[in-house]
């Protein structure tokens, strides 16, 4: 028999902690798991480590973390739509890691599915800091950079529709990065915009089976 994997606020949010690592998906605002957000920033969690595309808009979506002050260090691939991240960074509120999108969403990936890392050229004798800290190989007469794997205590996604297993689908573009986010988490939890019984999502529609997912918001609120 299938868990049911619905939650309530105050479970999810028993789930947090000071200190975190926290993986959220999303793409300049669209298709990140807002109530979410708001339930970490109500659970009073500080000194997170942020995993997500970009630092949200100023107060909207991952930007609601640095609003809240609570972001000890980010990993991140764009910043330049919340100007709060720039003057926050200035000002030594947390320490960031930036990464080229495709380095970034490949080494989520690995993280997802056990692998040890990746082999890229992006930035290899280019970009000192792409380069800083990292191993070079070479392989069949080829340099490359070993970009190692990474990992969340939690990850957070938004669907479209969830069944109470957890087995999601996206909405267009809102799939972005959290297919591979949803892997990435020791704990992966999902709010969705409608929530369906199981079986009633095709088997042939699911992009993110339940077996990565463990908990669901449990909650019918709409995003329009």
């Amino acid at each position: 028999m299938l868990k049911n994997k619905l939650a309530s606020e105050e479970e999810i949010m028993s789930l947090f902690f000071d200190g975190m690592t926290l993986a959220v998906g999303g793409f300049g605002s669209t298709g990140a798991p807002r109530q979410l957000i708001e339930l970490v920033i109500k659970s009073g969690v500080k000194d997170i480590t942020l995993i997500s595309n970009d630092a949200g808009d100023r107060d909207v979506a991952q930007g609601r973390f640095y609003t809240a002050g609570i972001v000890k260090h980010a990993i991140h691939s764009h910043v330049g739509l919340n100007p709060d991240f720039s003057r926050m960074a200035q000002e030594g509120k947390f320490t960031y890691e930036l990464f080229p999108q495709g380095n970034l969403v490949e080494k989520i990936r690995c993280g997802g599915i056990g692998a040890g890392g990746i082999l890229l050229d992006t930035g290899l004798n280019t970009d000192p800091m792409i380069e800083e800290g990292k191993t070079k190989i070479t392989l069949h007469g080829k340099e490359w950079l070993i970009e190692e794997p990474i990992r969340a205590d939690i990850a957070l996604v938004r669907a479209r529709k969830a069944d109470y297993f957890g087995n999601m689908t996206y909405r267009g573009v809102q799939a972005n990065y959290n297919p591979v986010i949803a892997m990435c988490g020791d704990i992966t939890i999902c709010e969705a915009d409608m929530i369906c019984e199981i079986e009633e999502i095709p088997m042939d529609e699911v992009k993110t089976p339940g077996v990565f997912v463990d908990y669901v918001l449990n909650t019918q609120r709409r995003y329009i």
